[in-house]
């Protein structure tokens, strides 16, 4: 009798009596790309299917070991889609598949890199697991490719603070900065424009001494505003200048009183003005000095939100104002968006007719999980479609912009196409990125080209970009 012990995982395993002989099941493997004995650029597309039709349990994961023992990426199921960044020269690069049976199949590749794809900019992705152990506080860098799809900058994760939960990078891609909500703090990065690697900026972290919950940048590039966030007095806006050696320093007479619970803003792209969306249900607005970098309230500010749904309050957590003629809010509990005219030369604003527009979900004051539909929003590049990320309900609702800035709903994606965080398009609005759904095999950023035509939304061959870590929020720089 002869005893086959066969793995059922990746690490575990059961054994098998096959009389006088071993059996072990054998998947097969099909590789697409990249094509042994070419000569390609980086990242490296890699692109393989795999099945095992005597294992009843199907293929665990597809891999490729870009050197031995060095396993690059990993991704579970049946398929492989995804870029690698290797250095110019020559490789032998080995695609794997293992089933959950124990059986492994191999194609080994031999290919030589030479040049690299020109990105048309960079996603960070800032990471913590603070409430379970508090060993992850990172930022991870990504390629945005020519085809809307991510590949990893090749950079290890690098450090930032305790529990880092807002990342803004300034307009022309050179600095990013990432706001710790626990230590209370914002750290800054170098970022290489080169390879999108970050180096910390000297003196980093550079303290708020509350809570940070987002953080925005002066299109100037020479001041940085974070949130001071404890729901209590005291909450307002910390100024920072940034010196010449990229370090910051708090303004004289910052911080800036708020509303309670300051939870999101936005610098209009002309640098006049700062819009703070409060968890209390306003809107802060601010005049900007443009030497300063200093804040002056607007006449009448701070502006009360509307509800569709009192009992729950409209709890603002993201405001974006994509041409500085409109801002709009995405409001969690409420479960709808609301929309304003910005009143030229002064700054103010007035309540687009119909809003707030009612998004998905549902309202329930006792199951504060029932909220964030939508949790974030963003709008295409030609400014006629606006997205919602529904955190609950785990899809993105679709909307026309009109001409007066009302939005009309079109439809909603499938359920679990996303699951929540923010949700942000490419520097020019092609492409779309949000975060996806763990329990369905997508922890990490799905990737969407945008139909400018009908706002429709597929999702790319490549998606997701898998991140094997808790992501509490995400950039994108040009």
């Amino acid at each position: 009798m002869s005893r086959a012990c066969l793995p059922t995982a990746l690490t575990m395993g059961f054994c098998m009596v096959f009389g006088s002989f071993a059996f072990a099941f054998t998947p097969t493997l099909t590789v697409t790309s990249p094509h042994s004995g070419t000569t390609i650029e980086s990242p490296v597309h890699f692109v393989a299917s795999a099945s095992s039709p005597a294992c009843a349990n199907g293929v665990s994961a597809v891999g490729v070991y870009t050197s031995a023992g060095i396993l690059a990426y990993s991704a579970t199921g049946s398929r492989l889609n995804t870029y690698i960044p290797l250095a110019s020269g020559s490789y032998n690069p080995v695609v794997q598949v293992w089933d959950n049976c124990g059986g492994v199949a191999k194609v080994p590749l031999n290919i030589s890199v030479q040049g690299q794809i020109q990105p048309i900019g960079h996603l960070y992705t800032v990471s913590s697991n603070y409430y379970f152990g508090n060993t992850i506080n990172q930022v991870n860098g990504f390629q945005l490719l020519p085809n809307g799809a991510l590949a990893p900058t090749g950079q290890a994760p690098v450090k930032a603070n305790v529990f880092p939960m807002a990342v803004a990078g300034d307009k022309g891609g050179f600095r990013l900065y990432v706001g710790d909500y626990v230590s209370g703090d914002v750290f800054a990065y170098y970022i290489y424009r080169n390879d999108g690697y970050l180096v910390p900026v000297p003196g980093s972290p550079f303290p708020v001494n509350h809570s940070v919950t987002a953080v925005a940048v002066h299109p100037s590039g020479a001041f940085v505003y974070a949130t001071r966030d404890e729901n209590a007095a005291g909450d307002g806006i910390e100024v920072f200048r940034v010196q010449s050696n990229g370090s910051l320093a708090a303004i004289p007479g910052t911080p800036y009183s708020t509303e309670n619970g300051p939870q999101a803003l936005v610098v209009d792209p002309s640098g006049k003005y700062l819009y703070v969306a409060d968890a209390t249900g306003f809107i802060d607005a601010f005049n900007i000095d443009q030497t300063s970098g200093a804040l002056t309230p607007l006449p009448g500010s701070p502006f009360k939100l509307s509800t569709t749904k009192p009992a729950c309050g409209p709890f603002p957590d993201d405001i974006i104002d994509p041409i500085g003629k409109r801002l709009y809010t995405s409001n969690a509990f409420d479960d709808s968006i609301s929309g304003f005219k910005i009143a030229a030369t002064v700054g103010t604003i007035s309540q687009i007719a119909g809003s707030p527009w009612p998004d998905d979900g549902g309202c329930n004051i006792n199951d504060p999980s029932s909220a964030f539909n939508p949790e974030s929003i963003t709008i295409d590049g030609t400014g006629k479609f606006l997205y919602g990320i529904n955190g609950d309900v785990e899809d993105i609702a679709i909307y026309s912009v009109q001409s007066n800035g009302a939005l009309k709903f079109l439809r909603y994606t499938p359920n679990t196409s996303a699951c929540g965080g923010p949700i942000r398009t490419d520097p020019k609005g092609n492409y779309l990125y949000a975060v996806g759904c763990a329990n369905t095999g997508s922890p990490g950023i799905v990737e969407y080209t945008i139909n400018h035509t009908n706002g429709n939304l597929t999702r790319l061959a490549s998606s997701p970009m898998i991140v094997n870590v808790p992501i509490m929020s995400f950039a994108v720089t040009p």
